[in-house]
């Protein structure tokens, strides 16, 4: 990576270019005058004073008693942890702000999320505040994009479930048709449905080349739709892969699918592939 390059992810932190560029320099080649930090970065000479103050004053630069005064940056993993320090304060500032301010955000409401980018931000920021369950469908490229982030929450105990007619890894609880997802684009767009701990909701078409518009709320009715969506799609896959799916029975209210079982076997008591034992969550069907 060029000086340029990396100067340019320094300006994302908050430095301007000519901060980025004077402070990447003397990295490279140290201690160094005003005169040599202006020549090896291209900081112009009219600039490189002020320049040098504020990294000092910063404390990322120091300077040494020396004729000509030259200069010694702050080592790079001291600059990460300060400005994590700082950027961590400057957080916890902001958030108590907020938190005075009167809020009157309804929670069932409905939010866009527009773009591919911000769409997968927010599907890795959801996971990783998940504590209890990830209920997710999803096909193999946006997968690839937040495998890291669904094997870091299942090592931290959160129940993974995950739906996919294409192939992808196995993480946490599995059910995948594994079919190829080159084929299946020449009839589907991309999707994503991700739930967090049953309190979150962000879904919609996940399109790498237009941005699209995709839904993100808290409200519980739409969340159960989309979790029952995801349920539906494991169960047909259990039936006709044969496949033992019980680990992936929602069960939010304790005792609902006993109930619910009951009312299917009294309205359907002939057909056998309505009556499935929910009492004891399992979608195989009953021999009789």
């Amino acid at each position: 990576m060029t000086l340029k390059q990396i100067a340019e992810k320094m300006t994302e932190l908050g430095f301007t270019k000519y901060e980025a560029l004077a402070y990447i320099s003397l990295v490279q080649e140290n201690p160094a005058t005003r005169y040599e930090i202006s020549k090896r970065s291209g900081v112009p000479r009219s600039a490189i004073y002020n320049i040098i103050q504020r990294l000092e004053n910063k404390g990322l630069v120091n300077a040494l008693a020396t004729k000509p005064e030259s200069y010694v940056p702050l080592p790079p993993d001291h600059m990460i942890a300060y400005l994590e320090n700082q950027y961590h304060q400057r957080l916890e500032e902001f958030k108590k702000s907020l938190s005075q301010l009167k809020r009157d955000f309804e929670p069932g409401q409905l939010w866009n999320i527009t773009g591919y980018d911000n769409l997968m931000l927010k599907a890795k920021e959801m996971i990783h505040r998940a504590t209890r369950s990830i209920y997710l469908s999803i096909w193999q490229r946006e997968m690839k994009l937040l495998r890291k982030e669904l094997e870091a929450a299942v090592e931290r105990g959160v129940k993974v479930v995950v739906f996919s007619f294409t192939r992808i890894p196995e993480i946490g609880l599995t059910y995948s048709y594994g079919l190829s997802e080159k084929e299946l684009e020449k009839v589907w767009v991309h999707k994503l449905i991700l739930i967090r701990d049953f309190e979150e909701l962000i879904m919609g078409e996940a399109n790498d080349q237009v941005p699209k518009k995709a839904a993100w709320t808290f409200n519980d009715a739409i969340i159960g739709i989309a979790a029952n969506h995801i349920i539906l799609d494991i169960t047909l896959y259990g039936l006709r892969a044969g496949v033992d799916v019980s680990d992936a029975v929602i069960e939010t209210q304790p005792g609902e699918w006993e109930v619910v079982g009951k009312l299917l076997e009294e309205k359907f008591p002939d057909n056998p592939w309505l009556n499935l034992d929910f009492s004891r969550q399992n979608f195989h069907v009953q021999d009789k």
